[in-house]
């Protein structure tokens, strides 16, 4: 893979980029958030990895750009700080991923794959359907019944985790685990807001709610299809 990393760290993204190429892999460093913006809109990637403070323009904000003029491939977040409140401003601009420094090259690597598995794996087209819901993960795009969903990214991961798992319930750990790359659950109501403003994205339109709640537990999509 070609892999850009903006870094403004002077050793640190180097000894990285070595153990990458040492795996094969073609690295370029940038250590601006300026120079990474324009580079990944003017060159071919296969994946970013941004460092989340970034002098100009930070990690976050070049997510949420690169975006917005529609590039799909993977962004991994890369930052000292795991915090919740973090993560979520990350992965809610639009990251796929978001790792906590330090980490090894062959784990990036093995999260890239990942990333891109996720998007293949539905039959190759990255198409998954629950009732009259349809997600396309390559093209990030949502439907319920021929209506276009405008999902966040958070949101239209944790859809595409309920359509993976459909008529089973999915778990608040397994939310922060595969949607918010979070290891442990904290005491807060973050999944419960999340689902709630996703409710509001699937059922616009006055249609059944498709989500049911598992009090104590998690929450199930149930699939009358």
């Amino acid at each position: 893979m070609r892999l850009l990393i903006a870094d403004d760290d002077a050793r640190a993204p180097r000894q990285l980029a070595s153990d990458l190429c040492a795996l094969a892999h073609e690295v370029v460093i940038v250590g601006d958030g300026r120079t990474a913006l324009a580079r990944a809109t003017q060159e071919t990637f296969d994946a970013v990895l941004l460092e989340l403070v970034l002098p100009y323009v930070g990690g976050v904000e070049i997510t949420r750009t690169l975006r917005e003029r529609g590039l799909d491939l993977p962004i991994v977040l890369l930052s000292v700080h795991g915090d919740l409140p973090d993560r979520l401003a990350g992965l809610d601009g639009g990251a796929d991923d978001y790792l906590v420094k330090p980490i090894a090259a062959v784990e990036i690597e093995a999260r890239l794959r990942a990333i891109l598995r996720r998007a293949t794996r539905s039959g190759g087209h990255g198409v998954m359907r629950a009732g009259d819901i349809e997600v396309n993960e390559i093209k990030y795009r949502a439907q319920r019944g021929g209506r276009v969903l405008a999902l966040p990214k958070l949101e239209f991961q944790m859809l595409c985790e309920l359509i993976r798992n459909k008529n089973a319930i999915v778990t608040r750990a397994m939310f922060y685990r595969n949607v918010w790359r979070y290891d442990g659950e904290p005491a807060t109501n973050v999944v419960e807001s999340y689902i709630r403003r996703l409710r509001g994205h699937l059922n616009a339109a006055g249609e059944p709610d498709p989500i049911e709640t598992i009090r104590g537990v998690g929450y199930m999509l149930v699939d009358h299809g």
